[in-house]
């Protein structure tokens, strides 16, 4: 099958793998440890997708021994075509048309980013973020100008805490280029992000 028809969460398995081989218990250690909780993939989830990707050949498993009398467990090693569909999710550019329901894959997607890509990839992808969250704020405040709400205030609520999220999203996106950026007190000798 395609790259391109991977999910969400299987693009972010094969990030996890890519950075350290896994076995699937090793893979739901870190979804509730980290950041990456937003997931909290099941067994039933994490497992059929980890197959997936194997009959997609972007991930190779080996079989271990059970740990402590346990079950036989599997470590699964990304492929080199897995590598290069991660690298490739990556450098993708964000969707403005998708942002607002995709803002959660793009923070992991950054995450992932800075360890693998150059700098400058990584200040494109913040800057695409930047202009696409704009639109969409821009979008959302016209939105709620037109919005005749007929006296009931719940969908007014509604929106504006759709706004403040989004306007804190980019808020950060604005403060993650500045930071970033090649003449940042805090970058002072080293190469940046424009």
């Amino acid at each position: 099958m395609p790259r391109s028809r991977l999910t969400g969460f299987e693009q972010v398995l094969l990030g996890m793998i890519f950075t350290q081989p896994s076995t699937g218990y090793d893979l739901k250690r870190r979804f509730a440890t980290t950041s990456l909780g937003v997931y909290k993939p099941s067994s039933g989830a994490l497992y059929p997708a980890l197959g997936r990707l194997e009959r997609r050949a972007l991930v190779r498993s080996e079989g271990l021994p059970p740990a402590d009398g346990g079950r036989p467990r599997r470590l699964y090693h990304l492929t080199e075509e897995g590598g290069q569909a991660h690298l490739d999710w990556l450098r993708e550019p964000v969707v403005p048309e998708t942002v607002g329901q995709d803002l959660g894959l793009h923070l992991v997607r950054f995450a992932m980013m800075a360890p693998v890509l150059p700098e400058e990839a990584v200040g494109e992808f913040l800057v695409s973020l930047r202009a696409a969250l704009a639109g969409f704020v821009a979008a959302l405040e016209r939105q709620a100008d037109a919005m005749d709400t007929g006296g009931n205030p719940y969908a007014a609520l509604a929106v504006e805490h759709g706004l403040a999220v989004h306007r804190a999203s980019l808020a950060w996106a604005e403060r993650a280029i500045t930071r970033l950026a090649p003449d940042s007190p805090r970058r002072q000798g080293r190469s940046g992000l424009n």
